[in-house]
C-alpha cells in the first residue's frame, strides 16, 4: 500500500489483515456464510439469533441519504445491546458456541460501519 493507512479496513477475521488501518470493519457478509452454515448443522436456537441480528444491521444500510446522527447512534445502541445479550445466552452446542466466540472477538469490530 506504499506506506498508505486508510482510516477503515475492511477484511475477514484473518489475522494478517488486521492492524491496515485506524479502524478495522469485520466483514458482516463473511459472518453470515458461517452463521447460515451453523444454523444448518445445529440445533441451537443461537445461530438463527445471530441471522436476525446480521439482518439488523444489514438493514442499516438501507434508505435514501445518511440518517441523522442521534438516529444512527440510537440504531447502533440497540444493535449493540441485542449482540450482547445474544453472546451473553449459554449454548451446549460445540458449533454454536464457536459461532459465539467468532462474534465475541469481533465484538469491537462489528459496528464501525455504523460510527
Amino acid at each position: 500500500m506504499n506506506g498508505h493507512r486508510p482510516e477503515v479496513w475492511c477484511s475477514d477475521r484473518y489475522s494478517a489483515q488486521q492492524g491496515h488501518a485506524d479502524a478495522h470493519q469485520t466483514c458482516l457478509a463473511y459472518l453470515a456464510r458461517n452463521v447460515a452454515d451453523v444454523d444448518e448443522a445445529s440445533a441451537d436456537v443461537l445461530p438463527s439469533r445471530l441471522k436476525l441480528w446480521l439482518h439488523r444491521a444489514f438493514a442499516r444500510t438501507d434508505g435514501i441519504g445518511p440518517p441523522a446522527a442521534s438516529t444512527l447512534a440510537r440504531k447502533r445502541r440497540a444493535l449493540e445491546r441485542s449482540l450482547d445479550a445474544i453472546l451473553a445466552t449459554p449454548t451446549l452446542f460445540d458449533l454454536a458456541r464457536a459461532l459465539q466466540s467468532k462474534f465475541r472477538h469481533a465484538r469491537d469490530q462489528l459496528l464501525i460501519f455504523a460510527h
